[in-house]
């Protein structure tokens, strides 16, 4: 009996609201309206009372699909400029000469800009509450500013006689802040694309610009990073901020994980590149089985979970994995039309796959 007052009193609340739900939440909300009626938790009357207390809206993909390539072009031109204007450093040097300007100032400078611009941005947030890409792609400017503050503040301490990846990681700090208070997918994404370059650069430091840095090469080290940030975002879903956040350093640590998991099964532990010419395919082999089970252990976690992201880059790095071993041992010994041919079908087959995946989704 309570179960069925719960469920009277969603069809109570959607009948209220009125709800305009997309054609994927319809169909959702329609199978469990079914499977309440099969289990005779609801009557149909009831049942055909629910399906009126909601309407499915209609969305212009088009419309949605043009918008979505304007901003992207909106991006490109801004990085272009950025690139022009800032990269190139002329404009900053005349200023610099006309008003005697140290380094340290154009930091300040541009930190004082960052402050602005991150208050102009919340202020928007705060008026307009839902997600907006017109809302999200604002955070770029600040992403900028925050870059050249860096840059310049580095140049001021002529970056500490060469350790990059203390600034590097002092950019990564702040757009992770900045990322944390303001709920910023983009200033996210620009925390975890700046943290790679702060980690490779400060390992490189600390072992003097050797090959191999606590016994690891360059993609062992990749690969512990990336279970590092599969760990921390584990951590972090207790963190109701972090919950916006959450999907980017999950896709993110997944695809650093299997690509330097990738490069790890063709270079294995070699430091240098000479010396992995000097390598024996088959002193490799048991670094390709290990990714080999890897990938494996990949896809069946995402069906496991059910998390199709997961899942997909489970199998496309399967695939790849497969086409690196023929280059590596079968190249030379195989016809080019059949590799070819099968590379097509195996294309085709994950295309097919993933359209079925798709539409089950829905």
């Amino acid at each position: 009996m309570g179960l069925i007052f719960e469920y009277l009193a969603i069809h109570q609340l959607l009948y209220l609201l009125m709800l305009e739900l997309d054609k994927r939440e319809a169909r959702l909300l329609q199978k469990a309206i079914d499977q309440w009626q099969q289990d005779q938790l609801i009557n149909p009357e009831q049942a055909q009372q629910m399906q009126q207390s909601y309407q499915v809206r209609e969305t212009n993909i088009e419309w949605q699909t043009i918008t979505l390539y304007i901003f992207i072009a909106a991006i490109s031109c801004a990085l272009m400029a950025f690139g022009s204007l800032v990269l190139d450093e002329k404009w900053i040097e005349v200023i610099r000469k006309k008003l005697s300007l140290t380094d340290g100032i154009i930091a300040l400078l541009f930190a004082l800009l960052t402050v602005f611009l991150c208050y102009s941005g919340f202020r928007r947030q705060q008026q307009q509450r839902s997600f907006s890409l017109n809302q999200e792609l604002f955070w770029l400017l600040p992403i900028l500013s925050t870059g050249v503050t860096v840059v310049y503040f580095g140049k001021s301490l002529q970056y500490l006689n060469g350790n990059y990846g203390l600034f590097w990681l002092l950019a990564t700090l702040t757009y992770g802040v900045l990322a944390f208070m303001l709920s910023s997918r983009l200033l996210w994404t620009a925390t975890l694309l700046c943290l790679i370059p702060a980690y490779v650069k400060l390992t490189y430091y600390v072992s003097h610009d050797a090959s191999w840095f606590l016994g690891m090469n360059l993609p062992c080290r990749l690969f512990v990073l990336a279970v590092v940030m599969l760990l921390l975002h584990r951590l972090a879903l207790r963190n109701k901020k972090y919950h916006a956040l959450q999907h980017i350093t999950w896709g993110g640590g997944w695809l650093l994980l299997l690509l330097s998991a990738w490069l790890i099964s063709v270079f294995g532990n070699s430091g240098t590149w000479s010396e992995w010419q000097l390598l024996r395919q088959y002193q490799l082999l048991w670094w390709v089985a290990i990714y080999t089970l890897l990938c494996a252990a990949v896809i069946w976690l995402g069906i496991k979970l059910r998390d199709p992201l997961v899942r997909d880059f489970g199998v496309l790095f399967l695939l790849l994995d497969m086409y690196t071993r023929y280059f590596e041992y079968l190249w030379d010994r195989t016809h080019k039309g059949i590799f070819f041919s099968i590379l097509a079908l195996s294309f085709w087959w994950v295309g097919k796959r993933m359209e079925k995946w798709s539409k089950a989704r829905k």
